[in-house]
This record gives structure tokens, sequence and C-alpha cells, in this order.
């Protein structure tokens, strides 16, 4: 049997997290938010903040570590 995925749902402040942390990537290293770039990075952002990285620093370091391997 295939293990299953937990992934907890994003609530408000969360999101407002994520979006600021988007958004500062996107205009740091000029980014277009409709780029699949900009797409992969909200989704590696996303997944970890549900697997438990909701720390602001923890997803600008994530964000800047992928953006330097890309």
């Amino acid at each position: 049997m295939p293990t299953q995925l937990i992934r907890n749902p994003v609530n408000p402040e969360q999101l407002m997290l994520l979006q600021e942390v988007f958004d500062t990537t996107c205009a740091d290293h000029e980014i277009d938010k409709a780029s699949p770039d900009a797409e992969a990075l909200a989704l590696i952002l996303v997944n970890s903040l549900q697997k438990g990285s909701n720390d602001k620093d923890q997803l600008e370091a994530l964000a800047e570590a992928l953006i330097q391997s890309r």
C-alpha cells in the first residue's frame, strides 16, 4: 500500500507569510511572477510550509538556495 503524504492546510497567517517571501524573492531576483521559475518557487514554498517549515527565515533561506541553484 502506498504511503500517504499528510499535508496541513495553509491558514491565513501562513498564506500572508508565503506571499511575502514569494513577492520579496521575485522582486529581489527580477523573476516574473507568471514565469515557470516563479511557479516552481511557489510550489516548493507551499510544500515546505505544509511539511512544517513555517519560519520566515527558513523559507527565505530555502528561496535563496533555490534561486542560487537555478
